[in-house]
């Protein structure tokens, strides 16, 4: 595989129609960051569940299972980045089956109110 032909990360906008909902999964080296662009509904973690809106941010490390739940009237319409990381695999804890190397869609949820804009230097 030619390292400079890989992309180093995906990105993506993923729509969840209401009433949808995305797997429980983890993943075995994939980091995902979500951001919630327009809609709400509810993520499931490994430590209960949490409501999320519009403007709201998220992050998953590798091994942290989660869900998307749309539990709204509306489209849940979120921007999803994750890195690309060799050898993923994602793992579904409540099915019977091992792992897959499926691609699929918070421990850790930024509120609006909280959040903050962090610029780095200017590149010279």
């Amino acid at each position: 595989m030619d390292m400079l032909e890989r992309h180093p990360f995906d990105v993506e906008m993923a729509r969840v129609p209401p009433g949808s909902l995305c797997p429980y999964h983890s993943h075995s080296a994939q980091w995902e960051f979500y951001h919630v662009i327009s809609g709400g509904g509810v993520v499931r973690h490994h430590g209960g569940t949490i409501e999320i809106e519009t403007g709201d941010a998220f992050l998953f490390k590798p091994g942290e299972p989660h869900q998307i739940i749309n539990n709204r009237a509306n489209d849940l319409v979120l921007y999803i980045v994750d890195d690309n990381p060799i050898g993923e695999s994602c793992h579904y804890p409540t099915a019977r089956s091992g792992p897959s190397k499926r691609r699929s869609t918070a421990s850790c949820a930024v509120r609006r109110s909280t959040t903050m804009m962090v610029r780095s230097k200017a590149l010279r």
